[in-house]
């Protein structure tokens, strides 16, 4: 596992098949790289914000 920081790289044919720990603002998020991620961006793989959903109950009873 090869820890990064940069999000900005760029995945090339040669990360292929590699596992690489991609820096989330809080946490390593490992990703494992594959054919159909090269020409992404590392940071496409690995989330910074937390989605909880929209609404949930409370929305529920309004929408009645």
């Amino acid at each position: 596992v090869i820890k990064t920081w940069s999000r900005a790289s760029t995945i090339s044919p040669d990360f292929v098949g590699h596992t690489i720990a991609v820096h989330n603002g809080n946490k390593f998020i490992p990703v494992y790289i594959t054919e159909n991620m090269v020409g992404h961006k590392l940071g496409e793989f690995s989330p910074t914000r937390l989605f909880r959903g929209h609404g949930g109950k409370l929305a529920d009873k309004r929408s009645r």
